[in-house]
């Protein structure tokens, strides 16, 4: 039987109405594509750490909030989520530095791994530790969690976390020419061919996002260059009071430990094609013993 305790509903809560804190020049100058999922699994195990005072540590979920921040469904959700986060693993991301020997490029994994711990019916996502530096120190610049967790656009918390960057008190209007800015959010190259499918698909549906859920105004005009193409676009950025978000976060659950058939039948679903077949003998079982 599942329960719910206060505690856990509290730190759910606490975990999505939090603030990711990042230094400004991170924020302004790294390289990075993911997916709107993928965000919220590497911001959610960021700030759980900067939450809980212990930066960059180990951050244990169940795998019930796991699969919600995938976003799975469906009767194999295991197979589905050990491929998600797979391919998570591999995702990095590239951060330009500059000290007294000059520029660096650094290219790291955003996490260095993810377990799963069957019985217990949880996932450990451990953060990549040589990330912690850009994560920590002033200057900083804040997003929002609760605004990535409303999001539709894959592009919204990318572009929100490079406007909110800038120092657009000072300077309102915010320049991009239209191939920064579209390695700046990922875009693949086929919407960077045409201005009309990247804004459609990228610019659009993101400042629309930005607009409606979060504490930026933003507006975009075009300026043309040769033979009429846009070369540049121009963000107009203003702060606005944070709109009323309906209350979204769902009660905590806990889970006992899974029985020891519940624990094969998970860990076959997460091998998937991978796991050992049925009454193959000298295949090796779950538990270590040899299929005779």
């Amino acid at each position: 039987m599942k329960n719910t305790t206060v505690a856990d509903s509290k730190k759910i809560a606490r975990r999505k109405k939090g603030v990711v804190k990042a230094k400004s020049d991170f924020f302004r100058t790294a390289r990075y594509g993911l997916t709107l999922q993928e965000h919220r699994i590497i911001y959610y195990a960021i700030l759980a750490g900067q939450q809980d005072g212990k930066p960059f540590d180990p951050v244990t979920l169940s795998i019930g909030e796991f699969k919600e921040l995938f976003e799975v469904s469906g009767k194999n959700y295991y197979g589905e989520l050990r491929k998600l986060s797979k391919k998570l693993i591999g995702k990095s991301v590239e951060i330009v530095t500059r000290n007294e020997d000059g520029p660096h490029l650094m290219q790291a994994a955003w996490l260095s791994s993810i377990t799963y711990h069957v019985k217990e019916g949880t996932v450990t996502i451990s953060p990549n530790k040589d990330l912690k530096p850009f994560f920590e120190g002033k200057p900083f610049t804040t997003t929002e969690y609760y605004f990535l967790i409303r999001f539709t656009s894959q592009y919204a918390e990318r572009l929100y976390e490079l406007l909110k960057s800038m120092p657009f008190y000072k300077k309102p209007i915010i320049d991009f020419d239209i191939e920064e800015i579209a390695q700046r959010l990922a875009v693949p190259v086929s919407y960077r061919k045409n201005y009309t499918d990247f804004k459609r698909f990228a610019l659009d549906p993101a400042i629309k996002d930005i607009n409606e859920y979060t504490d930026l105004d933003v507006s975009i005009r075009e300026k043309r260059g040769q033979y009429n193409k846009v070369s540049t676009v121009y963000f107009s950025v203003m702060q606005k009071n944070v709109p009323k978000l309906a209350d979204r976060v769902e009660r905590g659950e806990f889970t006992p430990p899974l029985s020891e058939d519940e624990q094969e039948i998970v860990m076959r679903e997460l091998l998937g094609e991978d796991g050992p077949g049925e009454d193959v003998p000298g295949q090796l079982a779950l538990d270590g013993s040899e299929v005779v």
